[in-house]
Protein backbone atom coordinates (compact mmCIF):
# COMPACT_ATOMS: atom_id res chain seq x y z
CA UNK A 1 0.00 0.00 0.00
CA UNK A 2 1.36 3.36 -0.99
CA UNK A 3 1.49 5.44 2.01
CA UNK A 4 2.31 9.24 0.95
CA UNK A 5 3.16 10.37 4.49
CA UNK A 6 6.39 9.17 4.28
CA UNK A 7 7.57 9.93 1.09
CA UNK A 8 6.44 13.86 0.35
CA UNK A 9 8.41 16.59 1.22
CA UNK A 10 8.32 20.02 1.17
CA UNK A 11 10.96 22.36 1.04
CA UNK A 12 11.13 26.41 1.31
CA UNK A 13 13.61 28.25 -0.67
CA UNK A 14 14.44 32.09 -0.66
CA UNK A 15 15.65 32.61 -3.99
CA UNK A 16 15.73 36.82 -3.95
CA UNK A 17 18.61 39.23 -3.72
CA UNK A 18 17.24 41.83 -2.12
CA UNK A 19 16.56 41.50 2.37
CA UNK A 20 12.61 40.91 1.84
CA UNK A 21 10.77 38.84 -0.80
CA UNK A 22 8.73 36.14 -1.44
CA UNK A 23 9.71 32.01 -0.63
CA UNK A 24 9.43 29.38 -3.22
CA UNK A 25 8.72 26.02 -2.04
CA UNK A 26 9.63 22.79 -3.89
CA UNK A 27 7.47 19.60 -3.47
CA UNK A 28 8.97 16.66 -3.50
CA UNK A 29 7.33 13.01 -3.53
CA UNK A 30 9.31 10.08 -4.77
CA UNK A 31 10.72 9.83 -7.94
CA UNK A 32 7.86 10.88 -9.59
CA UNK A 33 6.50 14.21 -8.36
CA UNK A 34 8.89 17.41 -8.10
CA UNK A 35 7.21 20.80 -8.46
CA UNK A 36 8.42 24.24 -7.43
CA UNK A 37 6.09 27.09 -7.10
CA UNK A 38 6.68 30.85 -5.84
CA UNK A 39 4.76 31.53 -2.87
CA UNK A 40 2.74 35.01 -1.47
CA UNK A 41 4.84 34.77 1.81
CA UNK A 42 7.03 37.33 2.62
CA UNK A 43 10.62 36.75 4.12
CA UNK A 44 13.90 38.17 5.12
CA UNK A 45 16.69 36.89 3.68
CA UNK A 46 18.56 36.96 6.60
CA UNK A 47 16.63 34.18 8.18
CA UNK A 48 17.70 31.79 5.61
CA UNK A 49 21.02 32.55 4.02
CA UNK A 50 24.05 32.15 6.52
CA UNK A 51 27.94 33.19 5.99
CA UNK A 52 29.99 30.24 6.86
CA UNK A 53 33.62 29.12 5.83
CA UNK A 54 34.88 26.48 3.47
CA UNK A 55 38.03 25.06 2.98
CA UNK A 56 39.24 28.76 4.05
CA UNK A 57 36.95 30.25 1.95
CA UNK A 58 33.58 32.23 2.55
CA UNK A 59 30.36 30.40 1.50
CA UNK A 60 26.39 30.97 1.60
CA UNK A 61 24.24 28.64 2.57
CA UNK A 62 20.81 28.17 2.58
CA UNK A 63 19.35 27.18 6.20
CA UNK A 64 16.25 24.63 6.09
CA UNK A 65 12.97 25.57 7.80
CA UNK A 66 13.91 23.20 11.27
CA UNK A 67 17.23 25.51 11.89
CA UNK A 68 14.96 28.66 12.36
CA UNK A 69 15.49 28.81 15.46
CA UNK A 70 17.91 31.52 16.67
CA UNK A 71 15.27 34.64 18.33
CA UNK A 72 11.88 34.81 18.55
CA UNK A 73 10.68 36.37 15.57
CA UNK A 74 12.15 33.66 13.63
CA UNK A 75 10.42 31.35 15.32
CA UNK A 76 6.83 32.70 15.18
CA UNK A 77 7.47 32.93 11.37
CA UNK A 78 8.60 29.01 11.45
CA UNK A 79 5.41 28.02 13.16
CA UNK A 80 3.41 30.18 10.71
CA UNK A 81 5.57 27.92 8.05
CA UNK A 82 4.86 24.97 9.80
CA UNK A 83 1.39 25.14 10.01
CA UNK A 84 1.41 26.33 5.73
CA UNK A 85 3.44 23.14 4.86
CA UNK A 86 1.53 20.84 6.74
CA UNK A 87 -2.06 22.26 5.21
CA UNK A 88 -0.85 21.39 1.53
CA UNK A 89 0.76 17.68 2.21
CA UNK A 90 -2.74 17.48 4.45
CA UNK A 91 -4.28 17.90 0.93
CA UNK A 92 -1.63 16.80 -1.17
CA UNK A 93 -2.40 13.16 0.49
CA UNK A 94 -6.23 13.30 -0.34
CA UNK A 95 -5.80 14.33 -3.82
CA UNK A 96 -3.12 12.25 -4.64
CA UNK A 97 -4.87 9.42 -3.29
CA UNK A 98 -7.94 10.31 -4.97
CA UNK A 99 -5.85 9.82 -8.31
CA UNK A 100 -5.56 13.48 -8.78
CA UNK A 101 -2.84 14.45 -11.01
CA UNK A 102 -0.46 16.38 -9.01
CA UNK A 103 0.92 19.29 -11.80
CA UNK A 104 2.73 22.84 -11.33
CA UNK A 105 -0.97 24.13 -11.66
CA UNK A 106 -2.66 22.49 -9.06
CA UNK A 107 0.11 23.31 -6.40
CA UNK A 108 -0.93 26.89 -7.57
CA UNK A 109 -3.94 26.25 -6.86
CA UNK A 110 -3.68 24.60 -3.65
CA UNK A 111 -1.20 27.57 -2.33
CA UNK A 112 -4.45 30.53 -3.37
CA UNK A 113 -6.58 28.40 -1.78
CA UNK A 114 -4.28 27.88 1.85
CA UNK A 115 -2.34 31.42 1.76
CA UNK A 116 -5.53 33.27 3.16
CA UNK A 117 -5.19 31.36 6.46
CA UNK A 118 -1.67 32.41 6.44
CA UNK A 119 -2.90 36.75 7.28
CA UNK A 120 0.46 38.13 8.35
CA UNK A 121 0.65 38.21 12.43
CA UNK A 122 -2.93 37.73 12.71
CA UNK A 123 -2.24 33.66 11.80
CA UNK A 124 -1.57 32.71 15.48
CA UNK A 125 -4.07 33.92 16.10
CA UNK A 126 -6.95 31.89 18.23
CA UNK A 127 -9.96 32.67 15.43
CA UNK A 128 -7.45 31.78 12.76
CA UNK A 129 -6.20 28.63 14.46
CA UNK A 130 -10.03 27.56 15.59
CA UNK A 131 -10.40 28.03 11.30
CA UNK A 132 -7.56 25.95 10.43
CA UNK A 133 -8.01 23.71 13.49
CA UNK A 134 -11.88 22.59 11.35
CA UNK A 135 -10.30 23.00 7.97
CA UNK A 136 -7.80 20.10 9.25
CA UNK A 137 -10.52 18.24 10.99
CA UNK A 138 -11.97 18.30 7.10
CA UNK A 139 -9.26 16.89 5.55
CA UNK A 140 -8.97 14.30 8.21
CA UNK A 141 -12.86 12.96 7.70
CA UNK A 142 -12.05 13.09 3.99
CA UNK A 143 -9.20 11.22 4.05
CA UNK A 144 -10.38 8.68 6.36
CA UNK A 145 -13.28 8.37 4.00
CA UNK A 146 -11.07 8.01 0.97
CA UNK A 147 -9.09 5.23 2.86
CA UNK A 148 -11.98 2.84 3.51
CA UNK A 149 -13.22 3.42 -0.09
CA UNK A 150 -9.59 2.12 -1.43
CA UNK A 151 -9.00 -1.59 -2.54
CA UNK A 152 -5.81 -1.84 -0.99
CA UNK A 153 -7.98 -1.35 2.58
CA UNK A 154 -10.63 -4.45 1.57
CA UNK A 155 -8.00 -6.82 1.15
CA UNK A 156 -6.85 -5.56 4.20
CA UNK A 157 -9.88 -6.12 6.03
CA UNK A 158 -10.01 -9.90 5.22
CA UNK A 159 -6.50 -10.47 7.22
CA UNK A 160 -9.14 -9.91 10.37
CA UNK A 161 -11.40 -11.92 9.06
CA UNK A 162 -9.30 -14.66 8.47
CA UNK A 163 -7.23 -14.04 11.28
CA UNK A 164 -7.39 -17.56 12.40
CA UNK A 165 -7.45 -18.83 8.91
CA UNK A 166 -3.52 -19.37 8.11
CA UNK A 167 -4.01 -20.90 4.28
CA UNK A 168 -6.74 -17.89 2.83
CA UNK A 169 -4.60 -15.03 5.25
CA UNK A 170 -1.54 -16.24 3.41
CA UNK A 171 -3.89 -15.87 -0.42
CA UNK A 172 -5.19 -12.54 1.22
CA UNK A 173 -1.57 -11.26 1.74
CA UNK A 174 -0.12 -12.06 -1.22
CA UNK A 175 -3.13 -10.68 -3.35
CA UNK A 176 -1.81 -7.12 -1.21
CA UNK A 177 1.50 -7.34 -2.37
CA UNK A 178 0.43 -8.09 -6.01
CA UNK A 179 -2.09 -5.52 -5.73
CA UNK A 180 0.41 -2.67 -4.89
CA UNK A 181 3.00 -3.85 -7.85
CA UNK A 182 0.15 -3.48 -9.88
CA UNK A 183 -0.43 0.16 -8.71
CA UNK A 184 3.14 0.92 -9.05
CA UNK A 185 3.29 0.06 -12.64
CA UNK A 186 -0.10 1.77 -13.31
CA UNK A 187 0.76 4.90 -11.15
CA UNK A 188 -2.67 5.23 -9.55
CA UNK A 189 -4.25 3.64 -6.65
CA UNK A 190 -7.24 2.40 -6.85
CA UNK A 191 -10.72 2.63 -5.16
CA UNK A 192 -13.36 -0.32 -4.63
CA UNK A 193 -15.54 1.67 -7.30
CA UNK A 194 -12.62 1.43 -10.02
CA UNK A 195 -13.23 -2.60 -9.35
CA UNK A 196 -14.74 -3.71 -12.67
CA UNK A 197 -14.02 -4.97 -16.37
CA UNK A 198 -11.78 -1.89 -17.34
CA UNK A 199 -9.26 -3.02 -14.42
CA UNK A 200 -9.70 -7.05 -14.82
CA UNK A 201 -8.47 -6.63 -18.06
CA UNK A 202 -6.05 -3.53 -17.30
CA UNK A 203 -4.76 -6.34 -14.30
CA UNK A 204 -4.72 -9.34 -16.71
CA UNK A 205 -2.69 -8.09 -19.05
CA UNK A 206 0.01 -6.56 -16.81
CA UNK A 207 0.01 -9.76 -14.89
CA UNK A 208 -0.18 -12.90 -17.60
CA UNK A 209 1.67 -10.39 -20.63
CA UNK A 210 4.38 -8.56 -18.55
CA UNK A 211 4.81 -10.23 -15.29
CA UNK A 212 4.33 -14.09 -16.78
CA UNK A 213 1.82 -15.28 -13.85
CA UNK A 214 -0.64 -18.41 -14.87
CA UNK A 215 -4.42 -17.64 -16.02
CA UNK A 216 -5.76 -20.11 -12.80
CA UNK A 217 -3.25 -17.49 -10.30
CA UNK A 218 -4.53 -14.22 -11.68
CA UNK A 219 -8.16 -15.39 -12.06
CA UNK A 220 -7.56 -16.33 -8.23
CA UNK A 221 -6.41 -13.00 -7.15
CA UNK A 222 -9.40 -11.27 -9.06
CA UNK A 223 -11.71 -13.33 -6.97
CA UNK A 224 -10.07 -12.39 -4.20
CA UNK A 225 -10.45 -8.44 -4.95
CA UNK A 226 -14.33 -8.98 -5.70
CA UNK A 227 -14.77 -10.89 -2.42
CA UNK A 228 -12.93 -8.41 -0.32
CA UNK A 229 -14.82 -5.13 -1.96
CA UNK A 230 -18.11 -7.62 -1.29
CA UNK A 231 -17.52 -8.27 1.86
CA UNK A 232 -16.44 -4.63 2.74
CA UNK A 233 -20.05 -3.46 1.17
CA UNK A 234 -21.94 -5.70 2.75
CA UNK A 235 -20.60 -4.52 6.39
CA UNK A 236 -20.39 -1.09 5.48
CA UNK A 237 -22.88 0.15 8.48
CA UNK A 238 -21.94 3.63 7.31
CA UNK A 239 -22.91 3.34 4.00
CA UNK A 240 -19.78 4.74 2.80
CA UNK A 241 -18.60 2.34 0.59
CA UNK A 242 -18.75 2.62 -3.24
CA UNK A 243 -19.29 -0.20 -5.53
CA UNK A 244 -19.02 -0.45 -9.42
CA UNK A 245 -22.19 -1.86 -11.15
CA UNK A 246 -19.92 -4.44 -12.50
CA UNK A 247 -18.31 -5.53 -9.23
CA UNK A 248 -19.98 -9.27 -9.49
CA UNK A 249 -20.32 -9.45 -13.19
CA UNK A 250 -16.80 -8.41 -14.33
CA UNK A 251 -15.34 -11.35 -16.42
CA UNK A 252 -11.91 -12.61 -15.67
CA UNK A 253 -9.87 -15.17 -17.96
CA UNK A 254 -12.98 -18.07 -19.45
CA UNK A 255 -9.85 -20.84 -20.35
CA UNK A 256 -8.70 -21.09 -16.93
CA UNK A 257 -9.51 -24.97 -16.30
CA UNK A 258 -9.71 -25.89 -20.26
CA UNK A 259 -5.98 -27.28 -20.66
CA UNK A 260 -5.69 -27.83 -16.46
CA UNK A 261 -3.21 -30.55 -15.54
CA UNK A 262 -3.98 -32.84 -13.33
CA UNK A 263 -1.25 -35.05 -11.56
CA UNK A 264 -2.42 -38.27 -9.66
CA UNK A 265 -1.93 -41.63 -8.59
CA UNK A 266 -3.97 -44.46 -10.32
CA UNK A 267 -3.87 -48.01 -8.39
CA UNK A 268 -1.06 -49.96 -9.78
CA UNK A 269 0.71 -46.93 -8.70
CA UNK A 270 -0.17 -47.29 -5.05
CA UNK A 271 0.68 -50.83 -5.09
CA UNK A 272 4.00 -49.93 -6.31
CA UNK A 273 3.91 -47.33 -3.89
CA UNK A 274 2.95 -49.66 -0.97
CA UNK A 275 5.22 -52.22 -1.87
CA UNK A 276 8.27 -50.28 -2.01
CA UNK A 277 10.57 -50.17 1.14
CA UNK A 278 11.45 -47.07 1.99
CA UNK A 279 13.61 -45.73 5.14
CA UNK A 280 12.39 -45.12 8.99
CA UNK A 281 12.67 -41.18 7.79
CA UNK A 282 10.21 -41.87 4.64
CA UNK A 283 7.62 -44.06 6.30
CA UNK A 284 5.05 -41.38 7.70
CA UNK A 285 5.29 -39.84 3.97
CA UNK A 286 4.69 -43.21 2.53
CA UNK A 287 1.74 -43.35 5.15
CA UNK A 288 0.52 -40.03 4.23
CA UNK A 289 0.26 -41.19 0.05
CA UNK A 290 -1.56 -43.99 0.73
CA UNK A 291 -3.99 -43.00 3.56
CA UNK A 292 -4.28 -39.95 1.68
CA UNK A 293 -5.43 -40.86 -1.66
CA UNK A 294 -7.69 -43.22 -0.12
CA UNK A 295 -9.66 -40.89 1.99
CA UNK A 296 -9.18 -38.23 0.00
CA UNK A 297 -8.36 -36.27 3.58
CA UNK A 298 -5.76 -33.14 3.91
CA UNK A 299 -2.70 -34.67 5.48
CA UNK A 300 -3.50 -31.96 8.79
CA UNK A 301 -7.11 -34.24 8.74
CA UNK A 302 -5.06 -37.32 9.61
CA UNK A 303 -5.10 -37.49 12.95
CA UNK A 304 -8.84 -37.14 13.64
CA UNK A 305 -9.53 -40.48 11.96
CA UNK A 306 -9.52 -41.62 15.90
CA UNK A 307 -11.61 -43.29 18.46
CA UNK A 308 -13.12 -40.06 19.63
CA UNK A 309 -14.56 -39.22 16.15
CA UNK A 310 -15.89 -42.51 15.54
CA UNK A 311 -19.23 -43.28 15.17
CA UNK A 312 -22.08 -46.26 13.42
CA UNK A 313 -24.71 -45.06 10.76
CA UNK A 314 -26.68 -48.29 9.94
CA UNK A 315 -24.44 -50.26 11.29
CA UNK A 316 -21.06 -49.35 9.68
CA UNK A 317 -18.24 -47.86 11.54
CA UNK A 318 -17.45 -44.55 10.37
CA UNK A 319 -15.13 -41.65 11.50
CA UNK A 320 -17.03 -37.80 11.13
CA UNK A 321 -15.69 -34.48 12.22
CA UNK A 322 -15.05 -31.11 10.73
CA UNK A 323 -11.77 -30.23 8.32
CA UNK A 324 -9.38 -28.11 9.69
CA UNK A 325 -9.21 -26.08 6.50
CA UNK A 326 -13.01 -25.27 5.00
CA UNK A 327 -14.68 -26.10 8.79
CA UNK A 328 -17.01 -28.84 6.75
CA UNK A 329 -18.62 -32.28 8.30
CA UNK A 330 -17.37 -35.10 6.65
CA UNK A 331 -17.89 -38.78 6.52
CA UNK A 332 -14.81 -41.36 6.35
CA UNK A 333 -16.66 -45.15 6.73
CA UNK A 334 -14.58 -47.90 7.43
CA UNK A 335 -13.99 -49.91 4.02
CA UNK A 336 -11.91 -52.76 3.63
CA UNK A 337 -8.84 -50.74 1.91
CA UNK A 338 -8.73 -48.20 4.76
CA UNK A 339 -9.13 -50.99 7.42
CA UNK A 340 -5.97 -52.80 5.77
CA UNK A 341 -3.88 -49.42 5.25
CA UNK A 342 -4.49 -48.87 9.14
CA UNK A 343 -3.70 -52.20 10.19
CA UNK A 344 -0.32 -52.33 8.07
CA UNK A 345 0.48 -48.55 8.67
CA UNK A 346 -1.14 -46.97 11.62
CA UNK A 347 -2.17 -43.38 11.46
CA UNK A 348 0.72 -41.32 9.72
CA UNK A 349 2.61 -38.66 11.94
CA UNK A 350 1.22 -35.28 11.27
CA UNK A 351 3.97 -33.25 12.63
CA UNK A 352 5.18 -32.06 9.60
CA UNK A 353 5.25 -28.30 8.92
CA UNK A 354 1.54 -26.44 8.11
CA UNK A 355 3.36 -25.00 5.13
CA UNK A 356 3.69 -28.52 4.07
CA UNK A 357 7.20 -27.76 2.54
CA UNK A 358 9.25 -30.69 4.39
CA UNK A 359 6.10 -33.34 3.77
CA UNK A 360 6.18 -32.45 0.10
CA UNK A 361 9.72 -33.35 -0.17
CA UNK A 362 9.25 -36.88 1.33
CA UNK A 363 6.68 -37.96 -0.58
CA UNK A 364 8.93 -36.98 -3.92
CA UNK A 365 11.50 -39.14 -2.23
CA UNK A 366 8.97 -41.75 -1.82
CA UNK A 367 7.23 -41.98 -5.59
CA UNK A 368 11.27 -42.21 -6.72
CA UNK A 369 12.11 -44.71 -4.63
CA UNK A 370 8.89 -46.44 -6.04
CA UNK A 371 11.09 -45.78 -9.61
CA UNK A 372 7.75 -43.46 -10.88
CA UNK A 373 9.92 -41.77 -12.91
CA UNK A 374 8.20 -41.72 -16.55
CA UNK A 375 8.12 -38.19 -18.08
CA UNK A 376 4.57 -36.77 -17.63
CA UNK A 377 3.48 -33.05 -18.62
CA UNK A 378 2.72 -30.99 -15.60
CA UNK A 379 3.92 -27.54 -13.97
CA UNK A 380 6.61 -26.83 -11.54
CA UNK A 381 8.10 -24.10 -9.79
CA UNK A 382 11.53 -22.36 -11.48
CA UNK A 383 13.50 -19.36 -10.62
CA UNK A 384 13.41 -16.95 -14.10
CA UNK A 385 14.27 -13.81 -15.15
CA UNK A 386 10.59 -11.43 -15.23
CA UNK A 387 11.76 -7.51 -16.42
CA UNK A 388 15.21 -8.57 -15.67
CA UNK A 389 14.40 -9.69 -12.20
CA UNK A 390 14.68 -12.97 -10.55
CA UNK A 391 11.00 -14.00 -10.18
CA UNK A 392 9.36 -17.75 -8.85
CA UNK A 393 7.10 -18.77 -12.11
CA UNK A 394 5.59 -22.23 -12.71
CA UNK A 395 6.23 -23.73 -15.93
CA UNK A 396 4.83 -26.22 -18.09
CA UNK A 397 7.16 -28.88 -19.43
CA UNK A 398 7.54 -32.85 -19.33
CA UNK A 399 9.20 -33.84 -15.53
CA UNK A 400 9.58 -37.54 -13.82
CA UNK A 401 6.37 -37.66 -12.57
CA UNK A 402 7.94 -38.15 -9.09
CA UNK A 403 8.92 -34.27 -8.89
CA UNK A 404 5.18 -33.59 -9.76
CA UNK A 405 3.53 -35.49 -6.80
CA UNK A 406 2.73 -33.38 -3.60
CA UNK A 407 -0.30 -33.35 -1.09
CA UNK A 408 -2.61 -31.88 -3.54
CA UNK A 409 -2.22 -34.83 -5.27
CA UNK A 410 -4.08 -36.79 -2.46
CA UNK A 411 -6.92 -35.98 -3.02
CA UNK A 412 -7.27 -35.65 -6.38
CA UNK A 413 -6.49 -38.78 -6.68
CA UNK A 414 -9.12 -39.99 -5.05
CA UNK A 415 -11.65 -38.22 -6.36
CA UNK A 416 -10.05 -39.70 -10.05
CA UNK A 417 -10.14 -43.06 -9.20
CA UNK A 418 -13.85 -42.91 -7.76
CA UNK A 419 -15.04 -40.95 -10.15
CA UNK A 420 -18.14 -43.07 -12.18
CA UNK A 421 -17.62 -46.09 -10.09
CA UNK A 422 -19.04 -45.15 -6.80
CA UNK A 423 -21.61 -42.12 -6.23
CA UNK A 424 -20.29 -38.81 -7.24
CA UNK A 425 -22.24 -37.70 -4.09
CA UNK A 426 -20.16 -39.95 -2.01
CA UNK A 427 -16.90 -37.97 -3.41
CA UNK A 428 -18.36 -34.75 -3.05
CA UNK A 429 -19.52 -35.46 0.73
CA UNK A 430 -15.21 -35.55 1.02
CA UNK A 431 -13.91 -33.68 -1.26
CA UNK A 432 -16.21 -30.42 -0.16
CA UNK A 433 -17.68 -29.59 -4.10
CA UNK A 434 -21.16 -28.46 -4.17
CA UNK A 435 -21.95 -29.82 -7.62
CA UNK A 436 -20.89 -32.70 -9.90
CA UNK A 437 -19.58 -30.20 -11.94
CA UNK A 438 -17.32 -28.03 -9.43
CA UNK A 439 -15.76 -31.99 -9.19
CA UNK A 440 -15.18 -32.44 -12.92
CA UNK A 441 -13.12 -29.17 -12.95
CA UNK A 442 -11.19 -30.37 -10.11
CA UNK A 443 -10.27 -33.36 -11.26
CA UNK A 444 -10.57 -32.21 -14.84
CA UNK A 445 -12.38 -34.75 -16.12
CA UNK A 446 -13.32 -34.55 -20.29
CA UNK A 447 -16.77 -34.90 -21.38
CA UNK A 448 -15.25 -37.76 -24.00
CA UNK A 449 -14.59 -39.54 -20.31
CA UNK A 450 -17.87 -38.83 -19.43
CA UNK A 451 -19.91 -39.59 -22.46
CA UNK A 452 -17.30 -42.97 -22.27
CA UNK A 453 -18.33 -43.44 -18.22
CA UNK A 454 -22.54 -43.51 -19.54
CA UNK A 455 -22.21 -45.94 -22.15
CA UNK A 456 -20.33 -47.90 -20.12
CA UNK A 457 -22.80 -47.80 -16.89
CA UNK A 458 -25.79 -48.29 -19.28
CA UNK A 459 -24.17 -51.12 -21.27
CA UNK A 460 -23.21 -52.25 -17.46
CA UNK A 461 -27.03 -52.05 -16.34
CA UNK A 462 -28.34 -54.12 -19.55
CA UNK A 463 -26.03 -56.89 -18.91
CA UNK A 464 -26.67 -57.69 -15.90
CA UNK A 465 -30.63 -57.19 -16.73
CA UNK A 466 -30.03 -59.75 -19.71
CA UNK A 467 -28.71 -61.97 -17.09
CA UNK A 468 -31.47 -61.94 -14.79
CA UNK A 469 -33.54 -62.15 -17.60
CA UNK A 470 -32.54 -65.52 -18.44
CA UNK A 471 -32.09 -66.61 -15.27
CA UNK A 472 -35.68 -66.03 -14.60
CA UNK A 473 -36.91 -67.98 -18.11
CA UNK A 474 -35.20 -70.88 -16.98
CA UNK A 475 -36.87 -71.20 -13.28
CA UNK A 476 -40.19 -70.49 -15.54
CA UNK A 477 -39.57 -73.18 -18.02
CA UNK A 478 -38.00 -75.48 -15.23
CA UNK A 479 -41.35 -75.15 -12.99
CA UNK A 480 -43.92 -75.62 -16.43
CA UNK A 481 -41.96 -79.42 -17.32
CA UNK A 482 -42.47 -80.20 -13.49
CA UNK A 483 -46.00 -79.48 -13.68
CA UNK A 484 -46.42 -81.82 -16.67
Amino acid sequence: MLKCKTMSTIKFLYRGKSDTGKLSIRLIHGKDIDRRVSTPIFSKKEYWIKKTTKNDKTVFVHRKLKELTYNTAVIEHKNTLDTFKDLILTKFEVDYNAGIPITQEWLKYVIVEVAPMLDKKEFIKSKELEQNTIKLKEFELGENLLKKNLLSNAVNEMFIKYASNENELKKYKVSEKLLDKFQKHQKQIFKIKDLNQDFADRFMNWAYIDMNYKKSYITGHLKRFRRASVYMYENDELDIIEVSKKLKTFKVFSDVFKNKIVITLNYDELDIIDNTQVTAELEDAKKSILLGCETGLRYSDFNKLNDTNLTNKKGIDCWEFKTQKTDKIVTIPKSKRILYLLNKYGIPNTNYPDNGVKLNEDIKAVCLNAELTEKVQGEKTVSKKINGIKSIRTVTDFYPKCELICTRTFRRSFATNYYGKIDTSLITSITGHTTEQMLRAYINVKDDSNVQRTVQQIDDFHKKRTVVKKLHLQVVGKKASNNN
